[in-house]
């Protein structure tokens, strides 16, 4: 009889240790490498468009920025200034802000080219932020439904933390980067998909 209870208490243990552990099986999202030469992980979802819609929103006092040189354009909320900073700063070609610019680092949105990157290599671009702290896809955005990669990033350490929404679009010489920085309140992200849902290239 003891030996029967120990048999049936040893049993249920197992049991109950064997569901713990199937519990604890995580299922992983499927990533793929996009580049031989690159490390850089993304979902494998590439159909999904970041389009956004105007409904409620009124976008008809919208300014238009243009951009010859790099043959782009977008709509932007006519309380917000854009400016280029890239002459402040030596890796930059080109550094466009959104916002009410009274700095370099006062801007919710920023439109990019850095010099000399033209791939999309994301531990490259936002080290030494680990991987783990990047969330990436590849999306289609705007009017085009340009092919882009997508990277939400939220980093916290004791140096400060880092929380902003990235596209990036690869160009036959250049990468262009298209960022909303979550720490400032001017515009709210549904604005911001809103202004990427405007941009087109005009080359």
């Amino acid at each position: 009889m003891f030996l029967l209870k120990r048999l049936f208490v040893f049993s249920t243990l197992a049991l109950i240790l064997s569901l713990g552990l199937f519990g604890c099986v995580k299922t992983q999202k499927p990533v793929v490498n996009t580049n031989q030469n690159q490390n850089t992980n993304v979902e494998a979802n590439t159909n999904t468009n970041v389009a956004t819609t105007t409904e409620g929103i009124d976008t008809s006092n919208w300014k238009t920025y243009r951009n010859e040189e790099y043959g782009f354009e977008f709509k932007y909320p006519e309380e917000l200034s854009v400016k280029d900073w890239a002459y402040k700063t030596p890796n930059w070609e080109l550094l466009l802000h959104v916002g009410h610019n009274k700095d370099i680092g006062d801007e919710v949105v920023s439109i990019g080219a850095e010099k000399d990157r033209k791939i999309f290599d994301s531990e490259k671009i936002f080290w030494p932020v680990p991987r783990e702290s990047m969330q990436i896809k590849k999306v289609v955005i705007g009017k085009g439904d340009y092919p882009a990669y997508e990277v939400l990033l939220n980093f916290n350490s004791v140096d400060g933390n880092a929380h902003s929404l990235n596209y990036f679009i690869q160009q036959p010489n250049r990468l262009l980067e298209v960022s909303y920085n979550y720490k400032y309140k001017e515009l709210d992200e549904e604005i911001f998909k809103i202004i990427l849902s405007s941009f087109t290239f005009t080359q």
